[in-house]
């Protein structure tokens, strides 16, 4: 009865096996990435004239080795232009599909992030007027018996 089974388990997975999708190939390393991560990162080559590894794989949040897999990926499509640089992270490459009204776009939106976040840190507050604060101090003082130094009392 067992060997039944496990032949019914072997036929049934030599049947599904040709329906199975294949995995997504990545370069030597093995290093693969979601469809999605791909259209990312077009999008991203579309709003930038250059980018690099280390910064697709911080704005998809993908590793830097996944990263470098999609921008190789990319070059041999022709979406980028061939890859820059020598370090594994620090890796860049120029976009071939450019689109301008996305990168007024892109930096349209940088400069109203930049403006908002200036006028919040350059908040002018008035100045308190201390005047009401320093003749109740002076009350209290001579309530108590207290002297005054010439200079203050005035």
């Amino acid at each position: 009865m067992m060997k039944r089974r496990n032949f019914m388990g072997l036929f049934g997975a030599a049947i599904a096996a040709p329906l199975m999708p294949l995995p997504a190939l990545g370069n030597a390393a093995g290093e693969v990435y979601a469809k999605s991560a791909m259209h990312g990162a077009i999008l991203h080559a579309q709003a930038r004239v250059s980018f690099s590894v280390w910064g697709l794989a911080k704005t998809l949040g993908v590793s830097v080795a996944q990263a470098e897999t999609l921008m190789g990926d990319m070059a041999k499509r022709g979406i980028l232009g061939p890859l820059q640089g020598t370090t594994h992270g620090g890796r860049w490459a120029t976009s071939n599909i450019l689109q301008k009204e996305m990168l007024g776009a892109v930096q349209a939106a940088k400069k109203a992030h930049q403006s908002a976040t200036h006028q919040t840190s350059q908040k002018h507050y008035a100045e308190p007027d201390l005047g009401q604060l320093l003749a109740h101090l002076r009350g209290l003082c001579e309530k108590q018996g207290m002297t005054l130094h010439p200079r203050c009392a005035a």
